[in-house]
């Protein structure tokens, strides 16, 4: 029978909303609450105790289980800042017709699964480094968490690592510079769980550059590889050149990925170019070696924000973050 408002809810339709089967039999690709909200498959679910359960055939729906489960969408729209129909509540022995609006409303929860109205506060570490360096420096961090499962719920809920570097310090002259404007160029990039979302009124595209003050030079790309897209072995997030001659070989990549319940995230600084601008050569000769140095302090961040908990409890713990290879 077609759900149509002016109907009664009939067993195989109310299970449909809540498990995605019509037997009530869990099925992760048809819009449904308990996908979204509980341990779902992976790519799905924010890891919530309290699946509402299913009917058997011939049940009569209570009031007690319509309101469960339309309060579920309403709290799912809430996390998500997914505008749905405020339900009224119902009580013993009113009859339960189909409302025009639910079908709908559900199926906005579950395609927005991955936005999240608002975020929680982040865990943060840096790598810094004050070594002289004149070809790569480089540096390596992981994020664990206590089960793959809470890794997913982290990056299912609108969980998001973002990373940011900054040079200070050092030597006055050209090439420090532009290595610190290119880093004020990149701003700050964003590993998220999607290539279509929004998270706390930021629209992202799984690798996604925020703020900044400059695109980066030829060559720059970043990527649209999400969370679910990394594998076990690293793969570029995002390559961000300079953008001034004669320094535009010199570039900044992040690279990502992921195995079980840790997430591995590799930043490479690499400077190509030769200093020929300040100070400038001698007449005649060749640049000095001595002139073709990065110093200072240089500074990696990142910050691994919490999925909110204003609607959700934290079923994705407590990350901890570890470096493994130092500037």
């Amino acid at each position: 029978m077609a759900y149509s408002a002016g109907d009664t809810i009939l067993d195989d339709e109310y299970n449909t909303f809540v498990t995605g089967g019509a037997d009530g039999s869990a099925t992760h690709g048809t819009a449904n609450v308990n996908t979204i909200w509980g341990t779902g498959d992976n790519t799905k679910g924010y890891g919530q105790a309290g699946d509402i359960a299913s009917v058997s055939a011939g049940a009569v729906i209570s009031a007690t289980q319509w309101n469960n489960f339309l309060g579920r969408v309403e709290t799912l729209g809430a996390h998500q800042g997914t505008s749905v129909t405020d339900y009224s509540s119902l009580t013993t022995g009113d009859s339960i017709a189909a409302i025009s609006t639910v079908a709908t409303d559900l199926t906005n929860v579950y395609n927005n699964r991955y936005n999240a109205a608002a975020v929680g506060a982040a865990i943060s570490t840096t790598s810094v480094g004050t070594n002289t360096w004149t070809t790569t420096q480089n540096t390596t961090l992981t994020l664990t968490f206590a089960s793959e499962a809470q890794l997913n719920y982290w990056f299912n809920a609108g969980g998001t690592v973002r990373f940011s570097c900054s040079r200070s310090g050092g030597t006055s002259n050209n090439k420090n510079t532009e290595w610190t404007d290119m880093m004020n160029d990149l701003g700050t990039i964003w590993i998220s769980s999607s290539d279509s979302h929004t998270v706390n009124s930021q629209a992202l595209t799984g690798t996604t550059k925020v703020g900044g003050t400059g695109a980066g030079g030829t060559g720059t790309v970043i990527s649209d590889l999400d969370f679910y897209d990394l594998t076990g072995s690293l793969q570029q997030m995002a390559i961000f050149y300079a953008d001034t001659a004669p320094y535009t070989a010199n570039y900044i990549k992040l690279e990502a990925s992921k195995s079980g319940a840790v997430l591995t995230v590799k930043v490479t600084f690499q400077d190509d170019a030769a200093d020929t601008g300040n100070p400038s050569y001698p007449t005649g000769g060749t640049n000095p070696q001595s002139l073709d140095k990065v110093d200072g302090t240089l500074t990696v961040s990142m910050d691994a924000y919490q999925p909110s908990t204003s609607n959700l409890t934290a079923t994705w713990g407590t990350p901890t973050w570890a470096t493994t290879d130092s500037l």
